[in-house]
């Protein structure tokens, strides 16, 4: 089983972000060269927009820099993502959940978390953990930021995690 990413999705949110940023720091010279004038002030687009354009182009550049990759076999996991990189087999994972974060509210999609067996060490420190627990996990991926439905990646998650896996929050999609 091999999950995608729905790169597209993300790269078009970060391209508007950096374009609407550079619109910002734009705007008061457009303004000027119209005969108008920008009435709050130019230091205030100047810092909005070039706010709004860094965070667009990190967006781009995080997106290239971690390309996002995940296969499940028999053997175990390849995960390439943002927060971990690492090849793991199955006896190095306590569960793998379809889980809403705590922190998140009730409309926002599941995220992909990988839960680690106690002592096992998949190279980076999971950073992800539930409200009052102690146990952390890694957060892979949000669902909705997939490619392949929801519903398929219950259903090849069942088939190659078996009892690892649970899908404490089913996506809607």
């Amino acid at each position: 089983m091999v999950l995608h990413r729905n790169t597209g999705k993300v790269l078009r949110t970060a391209f508007l972000m950096a374009a609407f940023g550079c619109l910002g720091l734009a705007l008061p010279t457009l303004l000027d060269l119209m005969g108008r004038e920008f009435v709050l002030g130019p230091w205030l687009a100047y810092g909005f927009g070039g706010l709004i354009a860094l965070l667009g182009f990190a967006q781009i550049y995080m997106t290239i820099r971690h390309p996002f990759r995940f296969e499940a076999d028999d053997a175990g996991l390849i995960v390439r993502c943002e927060n971990l990189k690492a090849d793991i087999p199955w006896e190095s994972l306590a569960a793998v959940t379809i889980e809403r974060p705590h922190y998140a509210d009730e409309t926002s999609a599941p995220h992909l978390i990988l839960w680690p067996a106690p002592g096992a060490d998949l190279g980076t420190r999971a950073k992800y953990k539930r409200k009052g627990e102690e146990h952390a996990g890694y957060d892979v991926i949000p669902i909705d930021d997939l490619v392949e439905s929801p519903s398929d990646v219950v259903a090849a998650l069942q088939r190659v995690a078996g009892a690892r896996f649970a899908a404490r929050d089913l996506p809607t999609r």
